[in-house]
């Protein structure tokens, strides 16, 4: 008996339709790149800014369910891990707005800024310190973790409590298993091997291309 097809995706479909994930040879016509897969959320998003506001909704409603599972009553804060997700995040925010979450929204700067002085002489972080709020890093990607920790540990010298990190897709190279060790579990909306499974399943890649990615995945893997 054949497999039932799987559960149809909007996101996921938008995402390929849009040319956003590559695979195979695509990856080298569009970027140069020897990868058989490529993620890109940056470049094509902001020429679509239907499918950054689906994003928005679809990570929003990630975090609304990640809240209720842990019954968190504290308010909750997003913010982008410069510069990838900072409209990533800012999305987020204003399509909680007319939701039982509304989240409030913050934003981080690659290098400190320098002030004479002052609270915010030398600081990372744009926006209001408030320690009663929970904070949610939004990333595209998670991989090795290393912007992650650093964003971490930038936004903890201003009293911001980091709970967790939320991604699009999670590469599966182990990068969660170091930020689990510094307080801050990893959620994302999709694993990069049941994304490869599912255009393989909708027939927009074939098997030997499905194969090839997955091989890819597994070679990055450190934890």
């Amino acid at each position: 008996m054949s497999e039932s097809p799987p559960q149809a995706d909007p996101l996921l479909d938008a995402l390929w339709e849009k040319g956003l994930i590559l695979f195979g040879e695509r990856v080298q016509q569009e970027y140069g790149l020897h990868t058989p897969i490529f993620i890109d959320l940056r470049h094509k998003l902001y020429d679509h800014l239907e499918l950054l506001t689906q994003l928005g909704a679809a990570l929003h409603e990630r975090l609304r369910s990640i809240v209720q599972a842990e019954s968190s009553i504290r308010p909750q804060q997003v913010i982008g891990i410069p510069d990838t997700a900072t409209p990533i995040a800012l999305s987020v925010a204003l399509q909680s707005q007319r939701t039982d979450l509304p989240v409030f929204y913050g934003q981080m700067r690659k290098k400190p800024a320098e002030y004479p002085g002052g609270a915010s002489g030398l600081s990372s972080y744009m926006g209001t310190c408030d320690k009663r709020r929970e904070v949610t890093l939004i990333d595209d990607v998670m991989a090795s973790g290393r912007t992650k920790v650093w964003a971490i540990s930038e936004l903890r010298k201003d009293g911001l409590d980091v709970k967790r990190v939320l991604v699009v897709v999670d590469r599966e190279q182990g990068g969660n298993h170091v930020l689990k060790d510094l307080g801050c579990p990893v959620y994302n909306l999709y694993g990069v091997s049941s994304l490869i499974r599912y255009y393989e399943a909708t027939e927009k890649i074939g098997a030997a291309t499905a194969s090839a990615a997955l091989a890819h995945v597994r070679t990055k893997q450190f934890g």
